[in-house]
């Protein structure tokens, strides 16, 4: 479920069963639960896969690190309660043409667009990030 706009310039923000006042919007925090462990195992994968792929997975693997990372990571309240969940919906499909374009601005500026690559990365995946129910 998406908060809209109208919504927020209410009072309170209705999200499925629950009302959220505005005046206590800065008791909400962000809680990631993405484990160390998770982490290692990740990149331990990723390494695998990159030398398999002649460095290609490397373009892939930034993706699924910043997903991985922002599906482990709740909305609470002041409780510690979780109100919600991020969820992003980044898939394949929408990976693939950025990842595309990618590599061509790598070779047309011999490697200088890798470093705006990871923020950019990482803006893509938090755009298609929605709140859903925990």
């Amino acid at each position: 479920m998406l908060i809209s706009r109208k919504t927020i310039m209410a009072s309170n923000i209705e999200y499925g069963d629950q009302t959220i006042a505005l005046s206590k919007i800065s008791d909400i925090s962000l809680k990631c639960e993405y484990s160390l462990l998770s982490a290692i195992l990740y990149i331990i994968l990723w390494v695998i896969i990159s030398v398999l792929t002649l460095g290609l997975g490397l373009y892939f693997a930034t993706y699924y690190f910043y997903r991985a990372i922002i599906n482990k990571t709740y909305v609470v309240n002041a409780n510690g309660e979780r109100i919600g969940r991020l969820q992003c919906e980044l898939g394949l499909g929408g990976m693939f043409g950025h990842i595309l374009l990618w590599i061509v601005i790598t070779v047309l500026t011999l490697g200088i667009g890798l470093i705006f690559y990871m923020f950019r990365t990482l803006r893509l995946c938090l755009s298609k990030t929605r709140m859903v129910q925990p």
